[in-house]
């Protein structure tokens, strides 16, 4: 394999590792506002003294009226299908330290991007360089 193969063999798998850290941050993107919603929804929920109306999505755009009478407690996933009554602080708290977690993802991912970005820039002016002397030889 000549170094102009190889070269673009590098510059494909480059390409291919950027569009797998696209797809990631966009999928960070999503968990992030997911969390950030639902923070939101618990501090309106935490300031509420009284029964809350609020609809709930059963999946497939299907949504349902429902009354929340206990605004206080929550059950929390923690992880590995195990679910934990907590109080509304405590949710609080562990939804904001999976959005901290999550942001921090996404700002090693996006550094990760930049990275594969730069050398690929490299790899394509090695390439550039490469091909100009392969034309000189030719003449």
């Amino acid at each position: 394999m000549s170094e102009i193969e190889e070269k673009v063999a590098l510059l494909q798998q480059l390409q291919r590792e950027f569009e797998v850290l696209q797809r990631r941050i966009v999928e960070l993107e999503l968990l992030a506002n997911e969390y950030r919603r639902a923070i939101s929804t618990l501090e309106f929920l935490k300031s509420s003294e009284n029964v809350v109306n609020a609809l709930i999505t059963f999946g497939g755009g299907v949504f349902g009226y429902a009354e929340i009478k206990e605004s206080k407690k929550f059950l929390v996933d923690v992880g590995s299908g195990i679910v934990i009554e907590k109080s509304v602080d405590d949710t609080l708290n562990f939804v904001k330290r999976k959005l901290d977690e999550v942001e921090k993802a996404s700002a090693e991912t996006t550094s990760a991007l930049r990275n594969i970005a730069l050398q690929a820039n490299r790899v394509q002016q090695e390439l550039a360089e490469l091909s100009k002397r392969e034309r000189k030889k030719e003449k």
